[in-house]
């Protein structure tokens, strides 16, 4: 990640901006963008890139609403498997909101804003809950990925 990371930043001369796209691109998110802000000394980047992760929950919500993708679903997934997700979907409303903070929180691979986002549309978790989740998690893993990436820089200094 460090290699795409600085290959990044070259291209792009405004840290800014390169906080801003870090934030916003899946594969970094706002872990990216941590990395990238402390790696030159600047944390007050990780405010933008916080706010462009925070907004990728309402444009995928608008493009799943735009582009009829549930339509697209029962298509591909069948209506036996459809109804039977969104049946998980109503059971896991109840825990879902903890479940989808932690699961974008916890800086791990194939996990944040992006896959959060898709997987409680599919549950048909309530959009009000989505965006919740995606602000207190998107924090959450902020917070986390600094506290990890401050000590590790500590320990090499």
């Amino acid at each position: 990640m460090l290699d795409y990371i600085s290959w990044f930043s070259n291209a792009i001369n405004d840290p800014v901006l390169v906080s801003i796209v870090l934030g916003a691109f899946p594969v970094s998110e706002v872990r990216g963008a941590v990395i990238y802000a402390f790696s030159i000394s600047q944390p007050w980047l990780i405010l933008p890139a916080i706010i462009s992760n925070i907004l990728v929950c309402p444009l995928i919500l608008l493009l799943w609403k735009a582009i009829n993708i549930p339509k697209l679903g029962s298509l591909i997934l069948g209506k036996s498997l459809e109804s039977k997700l969104l049946k998980l979907g109503k059971e896991y409303e109840k825990y879902g909101i903890i479940a989808l903070i932690l699961f974008i929180g916890i800086p791990l691979p194939a996990t944040g804003v992006y896959t959060a986002t898709l997987l409680g549309e599919l549950l048909g978790i309530k959009r009000r809950n989505l965006l919740f989740a995606s602000v207190i998690g998107v924090l959450l893993s902020a917070i986390l990925t600094s506290i990890v990436v401050t000590g590790f820089f500590s320990l090499l200094s």
